[in-house]
């Protein structure tokens, strides 16, 4: 029956960062319409005939109600959920939630340390024990794990699956509340057990569907289109952050540019000259270089400094960004440069970890201490 239980599937959503201010006065106002709606849609459905439900309904809405109702019902069933607070902490998350919080990031990797540590130690158990008592074996049966205590509340569990699934909601256009619960609460009315005895796919299929306005296939195609609109919505947003991220970074180094003492390459590459060294330079893209540096980027942040480190690195410069390995053979041992390095010639649009983020214009303080010619590291 685990076919079944992904008949509809459980669709990752693309979760857009949107920071939501309403006052409280409106999240009162906004939480009695969608109760409304909730109702309103109920009293359709018992009133009309199936016909003009599906010619009215929201079906893209219906479809993802039944899909946090599967979640619900059949994945995390055994938790026994107390429904109604999941139901306040979705609509509560979508209405006033901001994914970019470092709360909910944080509460979300505990879940996920719950679901690891606690949830699926106790399905095995479970399945086991379940297991060793079908088979009439009723001594040394494995104890069930612990799943809620201070550290893992309950409350807690429900409140961050109600924020994650209000989380997904809010990048959906079209989104009508009243036909979300429908499904939603549709589904929470199916009977887990009944159909998990049945063995009989089809039959447990057929039997699943009765409590359903749609169909899974149709609740999977609603779905599917979903998750591409969303994809291809998340794709144009992110160009859109990427265009911008470059626009600021080309602005920042027009007014370096303009800076005294500063000079440019004809690949765009922005340096000046702080300390003059020897004649001894790098010359190819094979040569190692011992340097001390602090990179920074536009807004002044230092994300790496050997300086803070207290001792010097070694770079081969064909193992460097191209802004490295073009200004490092401009100054000799002993000299000191400046380097403002486009995003093109540092790490582009996917920008490197946590500290330099796509498109990001970089400046590097660079101290080169001595050149080891390729030809002498191979020797």
């Amino acid at each position: 029956m685990k076919k079944l239980i992904f008949a509809v599937g459980i669709i990752a959503m693309s979760l857009t960062a949107m920071a939501c201010n309403h006052q409280k006065t409106e999240k009162s106002e906004n939480v009695k319409s969608i109760a409304r709606d909730i109702e309103k849609v109920e009293k359709f459905v018992e009133e009309s005939s199936k016909e003009e439900v599906l010619e009215k309904m929201n079906k893209r809405s219906y479809a993802l109600g039944t899909n946090m109702g599967m979640t619900t019902n059949f994945q995390f069933g055994d938790l026994e959920l107390n429904t109604n607070d999941l139901k306040d902490a979705i609509i509560d998350f979508y209405l006033n939630g901001n994914t970019e919080d470092e709360t909910f990031s944080d509460n979300n990797m505990k879940f996920q340390q719950f679901i690891y540590t606690r949830f699926y130690p106790y399905m095995q158990a479970k399945y086991t024990r379940d297991t060793m008592l079908e088979g009439g074996m009723t001594e040394n049966l494995p104890e069930l794990p612990v799943l809620f205590d201070e550290e893992y509340s309950k409350e807690f569990i429900t409140k961050t699956l109600g924020s994650q699934m209000g989380a997904s909601l809010i990048d959906v256009d079209g989104l009508e509340m009243g036909w979300l619960f429908k499904g939603f609460n549709d589904v929470l009315a199916i009977n887990t057990k009944e159909l998990m005895e049945m063995e009989d796919y089809n039959e447990a299929n057929a039997k699943m569907e009765s409590y359903l306005l749609l169909t899974t296939k149709d609740m999977q195609t609603e779905l599917m289109t979903l998750q591409q609109e969303m994809q291809q919505k998340a794709m144009e947003e992110r160009k859109k952050k990427l265009d911008q991220a470059k626009a600021e970074s080309e602005e920042w180094l027009a007014e370096i540019e303009k800076m005294e003492g500063v000079q440019k390459t004809e690949s765009g590459l922005l340096y000046r000259i702080d300390r003059v060294g020897n004649d001894v330079y790098a010359t190819a893209d094979e040569d190692t270089v011992e340097v001390n540096y602090e990179g920074k980027t536009r807004n002044g942040n230092i994300f790496d400094s050997s300086y803070e480190r207290g001792e010097s690195i070694e770079f081969p410069l064909n193992r460097v960004i191209k802004g490295w390995t073009e200004g490092m053979k401009l100054i000799s041992e002993g000299g000191q440069i400046t380097l403002w390095i486009h995003p093109d010639m540092a790490y582009g649009d996917r920008g490197a970890g946590q500290d330099i983020g796509p498109n990001e214009a970089l400046e590097f303080k660079v101290e080169l201490i001595r050149v080891l010619p390729a030809q002498v590291i191979t020797e």
